[in-house]
């Protein structure tokens, strides 16, 4: 399940202006990330429904949202995975310290039904990334050196023919090209742990290993809402950071950090590579507690997590401009506003079911949920609810079915630019304020680093954030979808 989340736009939600009239709305730019961070294991590691031992499997970002290896591998395939020099080379290299990843992800969807008008859309990114165990390789223990780049592209079935913000495609950025995801150092303290560098705040905060288990991006990787209202540095962007997380107990740890907001870093021809400092227009601080629990340590393991986010850019309003009066009217830049852009959230993953024995057979449910309690946002508050079954049928131990349902409930401003944009188009009403989204998939493990899930994804009024000149409701819409995940260092048996 990787960091998903997932998949960025590589700038902020765009402003309105007076030729496209776009409000500063939740924006795939930032708000919808994918998996994918080489980040180590978090400390005080839990495990929950997903069959995964999150002290060896789980790092923020994956994509993978069951095991990575299947319960019958074919004789033949486990032959080619230990006798073929890429996967003898790739062992030896993380005997030594060097663990090498290559992942490719693909999502394809299509809505035979609803929307602005019926079509399909393709997106995929291709990453790579390399964790270095310091203290093999120069002798400095206990400290590990992150490097990731990713490679995004393709095109948005929702935006292009849905009109809506929210993604049903994790892999998509409205900015493709390369980009250096990830590039800092981390060193373990006993019970502290601390990172420097460049990094997502959203690689290390509000996520779990479940996250991912979707193709849409309402939860990948970290849930719809945080990114959108409070612009948080989120994969692929990254930006200057300093994250420490305390182990009070082995199941019970606090966290916080401080990243740089500087969205002059997300811009197309950046490429990530702009190491500017002190160059941003705020500070993005995080805090969490949470409680994890393995497999290991109980028969029904859980994972609960409450924290905040403050962005101490306040952001703009997304209704005035800066005279005050409707900015899709005027077509005037949005006002700036003072203080600080503050969310809170709180998320629960719950096995409820395991098969006799130690099988890691489970059903796991899940809840998530953000609210705005700082400067006016585009969104309120987001809630999502749902479960992943690990091991579906008999000899299908690491197939997963998961299900999930959220809703983003857009704030009074909000609408209220959206109405106004769509009287300015000339029609009349106002959009609804809470877009529903609901998701069904079955993820095949095909071979171990091979997963292929098919997924039917349903949309209740979506929101026209990119439907510019929409002067009436967009229809409900179906959304048919297939994600491809290959993790060719595990395929090779690395």
């Amino acid at each position: 399940m990787l960091n998903l989340a997932l998949a960025s736009a590589l700038a902020l939600a765009p402003q309105s202006t007076p030729t496209d009239k776009l409000p500063p709305a939740p924006d795939q730019s930032t708000a919808t990330e994918s998996p994918t961070t080489t980040a180590r294991p978090l400390t005080g590691k839990g495990e929950v429904g997903n069959g995964q031992d999150a002290a060896t499997a789980f790092q923020p970002g994956q994509t993978q949202a069951a095991p990575a290896d299947q319960s019958m591998v074919p004789t033949g395939f486990a032959r080619f995975q230990q006798q073929n020099p890429i996967g003898k080379t790739l062992r030896k290299l993380k005997t030594d310290g060097i663990a090498l990843t290559l992942d490719f992800v693909d999502n394809l969807a299509a809505n035979p039904v609803g929307g602005i008008t019926h079509g399909s859309a393709e997106s995929h990114w291709v990453m790579g990334a390399a964790d270095i165990d310091l203290g093999k390789v120069v002798g400095l223990s206990n400290t590990h050196l992150h490097v990731q780049g990713a490679w995004f592209t393709g095109n948005s079935l929702g935006r292009e023919s849905i009109g809506n913000s929210i993604s049903f495609q994790q892999t998509w950025r409205p900015v493709s090209g390369p980009r250096l995801t990830q590039f800092n150092i981390e060193h373990d303290f006993g019970r502290f742990n601390l990172m420097v560098g460049r990094a997502a705040l959203n690689s290390y905060f509000n996520n779990s290993p479940l996250n991912c288990a979707f193709m849409s991006n309402v939860t990948c990787l970290t849930t719809y809402g945080g990114i959108a209202d409070i612009g948080l540095t989120a994969y692929p962007n990254s930006s200057w950071a300093a994250k420490g997380r305390f182990a009070l107990t082995d199941r019970l740890y606090v966290q916080t950090g401080v990243f740089d907001y500087n969205t002059a870093l997300n811009a197309a021809g950046k490429n990530g590579l702009d190491l500017s400092l002190f160059k941003g227009s705020g500070v993005l601080i995080p805090g969490e507690i949470g409680y994890e629990t393995s497999f290991a340590q109980e028969r029904l393991p859980r994972r609960y997590k409450v924290g905040f986010y403050i962005n101490t850019d306040g952001g703009t309003n997304p209704y005035h401009d800066v005279d005050g009066n409707s900015a899709a009217l005027t077509g005037l830049a949005h006002a700036p506003q003072h203080g600080a852009r503050i969310g809170l959230y709180a998320m629960a993953d719950q096995t409820v079911w395991r098969a006799p024995g130690k099988s890691k057979r489970n059903v796991a449910l899940f809840g998530r949920v953000f609210g705005n309690v700082g400067n006016t946002a585009p969104i309120d508050w987001f809630a999502s609810a749902g479960f992943v079954n690990t091991g579906t049928f008999k000899g299908r131990d690491n197939d997963t079915i998961g299900f999930i349902v959220s809703d983003t409930h857009f704030g009074r401003d909000e609408i209220a630019f959206l109405r106004d944009r769509r009287a300015a188009a000339g029609g009349t009403g106002a959009p609804k304020a809470d877009e529903i989204i609901g998701e069904l998939n079955y993820g095949f493990a095909a071979l171990p680093g091979l997963r292929i899930l098919p997924n039917l994804q349903y949309v209740i009024n979506p929101d026209p954030i990119y439907a510019v000149n929409r002067k009436t409701d967009i229809p409900d819409a179906i959304v048919i979808g297939l994600r491809i995940d290959a993790h060719l260092a595990q395929l090779f048996g690395g």
